[in-house]
């Protein structure tokens, strides 16, 4: 992550110093402007609101691109450096954060303003902004701010850059669009009206702040309850805690290797999660307890848990496209899966993702008669049920040299943080199955 924060620390500085030698020197007007919006800056900046683990959000981008409209030169990357640093030392942050934000907001105005000038942009005190201009500045500051937090945040907590670009984009894309009028709004009413009039203005900028806050939280609690149930099912099977998470884990990056897209994978990722939602009906509480093999019996009630599955997802509409992924994620390509005999294309594209990830996550975990397998392994056991149990497009694509050396990479990540439970029973789940099926591992 280091690293990360050294290289935009030293993009910022060299394109700011670049510009600020290239452009035109701001004159008196533009100087009084970068003080108004500085002030604002900052209290946008300190009016943050946390939307996952290792990230926050700000309306910074308001004040900031409000006064690259009047003044888009150094005096609006002053403004930018200061209320950012200011802010962030007022929140007492560390300082790696401090050089972070301040950095990458830094170089996200840099580039947003050239872009802004390169397109005709001037100064609003001169005259109003070219459209085109100006939807390219708005949409450059938001690309390159989202990029530079994403690659920080892959940096810190593995995965791929893109795949958090993505997530942040989709999160925030219908609330950036509605910004969009408020940010022309701010910069010429206070061209109109000078900063004390201007300064009402602030108001519908805390009302997009409490927007962000409440969508950001609603999606986080969504998340957390989802966890919650997730665990209180594992709860019940000692055997397999930390599962769902590394299989919803395994299946977002299956989903990515393949080709899907990233709102298609996010819903995958989602359904993954959830994939054994159905063991929490008491039937299975004294199976998923046994030790030993199953019987016929036990083992035909087991085959029922992602039909049950099914249905209490279905219960919320919100999941809706989620239940034939769930109800088919044991299904097999040669059509000797459950419970509905599907084979080929007649299985969602979900399913057959989740039915790869959730046999990777078997086969890497510990069993009570076998150490977990190595991804070497773990990839040849995979290559030999291609067209049978798996999609075999899909095991092409995910066993090329490349994309396998990343797949070891997050199998690591996710043993890391989802750790198996301490119990040599972990994994009871594979013996069910196992011999029964004549398929690998799956919990």
């Amino acid at each position: 992550m280091a690293r990360v924060v050294r290289l935009v620390a030293t993009a910022s500085v060299c394109s700011a110093l670049f510009a600020a030698a290239s452009w035109d020197y701001p004159g008196n007007p533009e100087w009084v402007a970068a003080g108004f919006f500085f002030i604002f800056g900052t209290l946008a900046s300190l009016l943050g609101y946390q939307t996952t683990q290792s990230t926050s959000g700000t309306i910074g981008f308001l004040p900031f691109l409000s006064v690259a409209l009047i003044a888009p030169n150094s005096a609006a990357l002053a403004a930018v450096v200061v209320s950012v640093a200011v802010s962030e030392i007022i929140a007492r942050k560390n300082i790696q954060k401090i050089v972070f934000n301040t950095s990458q907001q830094l170089f996200a105005e840099v580039v947003a303003i050239a872009i802004y000038r390169m397109l005709g942009g001037r100064s609003i005190l001169v005259e109003g902004p070219p459209v085109l201009a100006f939807l390219a500045m708005v949409a450059a500051f938001f690309v390159f701010n989202k990029l530079a937090v994403s690659a920080v945040v892959a940096a810190d907590k593995g995965g791929k850059t893109r795949s958090y670009f993505l997530r942040s984009m989709r999160g925030s894309a219908v609330y950036d669009v509605f910004a969009f009028p408020l940010i022309l709004l701010f910069s010429v009413a206070y061209r109109e009206f000078g900063p004390s009039w201007s300064a009402a203005f602030a108001l519908p900028m805390l009302g997009l702040r409490q927007l962000y806050k409440q969508n950001f939280a609603l999606q986080k609690i969504n998340e957390e309850l989802l966890q919650l149930m997730v665990a209180a099912i594992e709860a019940r099977d000692p055997y397999t805690s930390g599962h769902s998470q590394r299989v919803q884990r395994y299946a977002r990056f299956v989903a990515t290797s393949v080709g899907l897209g990233s709102k298609e994978t996010e819903r995958i990722a989602t359904a993954a999660l959830l994939h054994d939602v159905g063991k929490i009906h008491e039937e299975f509480a004294p199976i998923l307890r046994k030790t030993s093999r199953l019987s016929d019996e036990e083992f035909r009630i087991m085959t029922t848990h992602p039909d049950k599955g099914a249905t209490l997802v279905g219960k919320v509409s919100h999941f809706a496209d989620l239940v034939p992924v769930i109800e088919a994620h044991h299904e097999a390509w040669d059509g000797a899966g459950y419970p509905r005999k599907l084979s080929h294309e007649q299985i969602p594209i979900g399913a057959r993702v989740i039915a790869l990830a959730d046999t990777i996550d078997a086969m890497c975990s510990t069993r009570p008669y076998r150490a977990g397998l190595s991804p070497s392994v773990v990839r040849a056991e995979i290559a030999k049920q291609s067209g049978r149990q798996f999609d075999p497009r899909m095991c092409s694509l995910l066993l090329r040299d490349a994309v396998w050396t990343e797949m070891e990479q997050e199998i690591i990540r996710a043993t890391i943080e989802c750790p198996e439970a301490a119990d040599p029973g972990y994994g009871v789940a594979a013996i069910r199955s196992e011999g029964q099926s004549g398929k690998l591992d799956a919990a």
